[in-house]
């Protein structure tokens, strides 16, 4: 189906003729990333308690199955507020902040500063005392995206004080510090403080501190050589809390962006345990579409742990691991787009402020075709920042420019100063190219399409060719101001998925499902009429696509 007429884009500020003077381009109904992000900002303003400070609401509590009311938790603190700033800072680099997203952005950095105690430490005030190890990670997380975004002196002289607090209440061995705190009778636990490693790392990229480096290494260290939780092999031996996907994946990706920061780890040794840790999470508890199981033993889907999958795929991307592409991009077109509620009008919520707290909100226990699949357990807000970052983290990489060449890694419509890309998938094997500079153009091939198959229609000058390994499709001889087209047959197939023993049947188009049987209760998802739901005229809606300053 094809929607309204555009004449130009946006690009980093700038306005940028696509196309020759006068002309008009209907745009595709297609998967536009901004489009979940918005309903999650929205969702995160509604789950913030004015008459608190605007402590956020964790958790929308669940009982039979039914969404009934809004609940504060242990969580609220440096988890929620941390993850809050992050996503929200996140969004307006995707798309144009409204003055109500500042306002909100301004309101959830004053609660989480107020927290931070003189010794640099986030502060839980319900227990008095200082927030979980993994919280302190969050409001690492929160503050350096917000670092990144504005560079302001006093944010990084916060940071630095809350990893200067970290590592003086640590214990400190001989080659590694760690956290006692953390540990259950079973574990150690060690990814629940780890998961700080990368936000430290990112912080250390960002202004060369060397103390910021050599905290994230030793607390990588525990992690990687003293904890036995996870074996040479990449297999984590524990389940549940201590077999927690989402923090485990975020801690080795941390780990690996250490050991490519220059730090004293074995780039290699790390490299390798980090592919076999993510292959053996694919092929235990992850299906072709994205869904990825809580913990080790979970038969329910975190939405933080999609995100966390994608992004360990992303550093091994760095590292040369270009085959994980497919998986991003499946990823994010199916379960972590599915995992969001959207109509929130069928399950009958009576609570005027539930139905808003919940709209937008992602997942934090579904199944492959519905969400809400456990009759009690709530919905957690942390969900709502995992569902942004999953969104983000694919948008910042889709296109890649370098000096040589622009990539198009993913197969989704985006738009940066180099090339505009116009997807016509799921509904068509069509992608249109407009590029804005001379630039070589790579185009990722997925698996199930070989690039002889492809037929690229534009100038006579245009020469294409297959990279090697058959991952990419190279165009050279491109020209500004032409179009580039590029026509393919989209696979189509029903295959059988099981997944905690359940048994599913998946109708692919492409990369995309567009149904999955049989239908699920209370919250049915990968319904065929829902499929115009996930998708939408991109740009149109959303304003001109915007080139991230903040890099994760």
């Amino acid at each position: 189906m094809l929607r309204r007429e555009f004449l130009s884009t946006v690009c980093a500020g700038a306005v940028v003729s696509a196309f020759p003077r006068g002309a008009k381009l209907l745009w595709p109904d297609t998967l536009d990333l901004r489009t979940p992000v918005r309903l999650a900002v929205s969702c995160i303003a509604n789950r913030m308690d004015p008459s608190m400070g605007y402590r956020p609401w964790f958790l929308v509590e669940v009982k039979d199955s039914k969404p009934i009311r809004l609940r504060h938790d242990i969580w609220d603190f440096g988890d929620m507020s941390g993850r809050f700033l992050e996503g929200l800072i996140l969004a307006r680099n995707m798309f144009e902040p409204t003055n109500s997203m500042l306002r909100d952005e301004a309101r959830i950095r004053g609660f989480l500063t107020s927290l931070q105690s003189s010794d640099g430490l986030v502060m839980n005030p319900d227990r008095r005392d200082v927030d979980h190890m993994f919280a302190q990670g969050s409001a690492l997380y929160g503050l350096v995206t917000d670092f990144d975004a504005g560079h302001d002196p006093a944010m990084s002289v916060r940071i630095k004080a809350l990893i200067d607090g970290l590592n003086r209440r640590a214990r400190h061995e001989a080659d590694y510090l760690w956290f006692p705190e953390v540990a259950t009778p079973s574990a150690p636990c060690s990814h629940m403080a780890a998961y700080q490693v990368l936000p430290v790392v990112r912080y250390y990229e960002l202004t060369n501190d060397a103390s910021a480096l050599r905290y994230a290494e030793r607390l990588s260290r525990w992690a990687f050589y003293h904890d036995p939780t996870v074996t040479e092999q990449g297999v984590i031996t524990k389940t549940g809390w201590e077999g927690h996907l989402h923090a485990w994946m975020d801690t080795y990706s941390g780990i690996l962006r250490c050991a490519r920061a220059g730090g004293n780890l074995d780039r290699n040794e790390v490299l390798a345990r980090s592919h076999r840790l993510f292959e053996w999470v694919k092929l235990n508890y992850t299906t072709p579409y994205g869904w990825v199981a809580d913990s080790v033993g979970s038969e329910t889907c975190e939405t933080c742990t999609i995100s966390a999958a994608i992004r360990l795929a992303l550093e091994l991307i760095k590292e040369g691991h270009a085959e994980y592409w497919d998986d991003v991009e499946r990823f994010v077109r199916n379960q972590l787009v599915a995992n969001q509620f959207r109509d929130v009008n069928p399950l009958e919520i009576e609570d005027p402020a539930t139905v808003r707290g919940l709209r937008g909100a992602f997942e934090s226990y579904a199944a492959p075709n519905s969400l809400i699949a456990s009759r009690d357990a709530g919905i957690e807000g942390c969900c709502i920042n995992g569902g942004i970052r999953g969104f983000f983290l694919a948008y910042q990489s889709a296109i890649q420019e370098s000096d040589e060449a622009i990539h198009i890694n993913l197969l989704l419509s985006n738009a940066t100063r180099g090339v505009r890309v116009v997807s016509y998938l799921p509904n068509d094997g069509r992608l249109d190219l407009y590029p804005l500079s001379s630039k070589e153009l790579l185009v990722r091939i997925p698996k199930w399409l070989r690039a002889e198959d492809v037929t690229v229609n534009g100038p006579a000058r245009i020469r294409q060719s297959a990279e090697k390994g058959g991952n990419f499709l190279r165009l050279s001889g491109v020209k500004p101001g032409t179009c580039v087209t590029l026509q393919f047959k989209s696979r189509e197939e029903v295959v059988t998925s099981v997944v905690a023993r359940q048994q599913y049947d998946v109708s692919w188009e492409g990369d995309t499902v567009m149904k999955l049987g049989p239908a699920g209760k209370p919250y049915p998802i990968y319904r065929g009429d829902a499929i115009s739901g996930r998708h939408g005229p991109a740009e149109m809606d959303n304003g001109p696509f915007k080139e991230p300053a903040v890099r994760w």
